[in-house]
């Protein structure tokens, strides 16, 4: 089963082929295509089915960007949706609080977040992507 930290539920909603390398675009693409499919997944602490393909995780479940920050985020997060870790949850649940989420929250749970920075992702982008997925 998957297993999500709180700020990949955000990740996941707004993902659209980008990724650290090859081996990351291709485990959130494979993650994307379960919850899209259906498939429950459950809420963790620390690091996920995602960051297991990650080049930025170093030993120890750190992460080379900053583990405190990784970990604010994913607070911000779950309590943006009000979910907790350990939580085996259905898309359809996620959807429903991610599309109640509120533009603060998300700027709260993406703020300094790289790829935000980069342009590939937006408060307006999480708003239509919201809408399609995990519905």
């Amino acid at each position: 089963m998957t297993r999500l930290r709180g700020h990949h539920l955000f990740c996941v909603t707004l993902f659209q082929g980008s990724g650290y390398d090859q081996a990351f675009t291709a485990q959130m693409e494979r993650t994307l295509a379960a919850l899209e499919a259906g498939e429950d997944f459950t809420l963790c602490a620390g690091p996920d089915s995602l960051c297991a393909a990650c080049p930025n995780l170093r030993p120890g479940e750190r992460c080379a960007h900053g583990t405190s920050d990784v970990a604010r985020r994913d607070a911000a997060a779950l309590a943006a949706v009000g979910f907790q870790p350990g939580q085996r949850l259905s898309p359809s649940q996620a959807g429903e609080r991610l599309r109640q989420v509120t533009e603060s929250q998300w700027g709260s749970v993406c703020a300094g977040c790289r790829w935000r920075k980069a342009g590939l992702c937006s408060w307006g982008l999480f708003q239509r992507l919201r809408a399609q997925r995990f519905v």
